[in-house]
């Protein structure tokens, strides 16, 4: 993986300096073929993975462990690779960014609520995790208890309104069962919210219809 520098930035214009190599003007030519040099452009986070991030990985790669009884090691290493199979990118703990290990921590998330995996407990970090609430809703999962959730509202519809006339892009949704949205109706949506700690989500038309809102 070649990285560089960003010297000046403006408008839809950077410019960048090789760290390590310098161009290779042959080289550019052979890739181009004919036509225009491309580049895969990722802006890096000079801040590196925090503790939470660090902690919460590996207590999610423990339980995937425990309920699927292999060895804790084997199993980081089978999700390593997966990620990079699916994303391209191989992660490691010891050089991650603050934003690499976000990403890392989202496909760790989504493996436990496709999977169902069995959680020890709810982490603290993973109630500040957009992701976990996003899956939860994607795969149908109460995202306080994990029992099988309804889609719910934030913002009220209102009474008589018809729904499949509404705009859902606009709304912002969480999955909840039928115990935990009773709850919600009960003491009100702003107490429930700080109560659990919930991160409400908005979803694109792409998302609206996988899960046939």
């Amino acid at each position: 993986m070649e990285y560089a520098k960003v010297l000046k930035a403006k408008d839809n214009r950077i410019l960048l300096e090789l760290i390590d190599d310098e161009v290779n003007e042959n080289y550019l030519q052979l890739l181009a073929r004919g036509g225009d040099n491309y580049v895969k452009l990722r802006l890096l986070d000079n801040k590196g993975i925090t503790g939470k991030q660090r902690k919460l990985s590996y207590a999610l790669m423990r339980d995937i462990a425990l309920f699927t009884g292999d060895e804790p090691e084997c199993v980081k290493e089978f999700l390593r690779f997966d990620y990079e199979a699916k994303t391209g990118e191989m992660f490691s703990h010891a050089s991650a960014t603050c934003n690499e290990a976000t990403e890392w921590i989202a496909f760790l998330i989504k493996f436990v609520l496709e999977h169902r995996i069995a959680l020890k407990q709810h982490y603290e970090y993973l109630l500040e995790n957009n992701a976990w609430f996003y899956y939860c809703l994607m795969y149908g999962q109460c995202c306080i208890c994990r029992e099988k959730s309804d889609i719910a509202h934030v913002e009220a519809v209102g009474m008589g309104r018809n729904r499949n006339k509404i705009n859902h892009e606009e709304h912002h949704f969480m999955a909840l069962c039928r115990k935990h949205h009773t709850e919600q109706h009960k003491i009100g949506i702003e107490a429930f919210i700080k109560l659990y700690k919930i991160i409400p989500v908005k979803l694109s038309r792409e998302d609206l219809k996988k899960i046939k809102k």
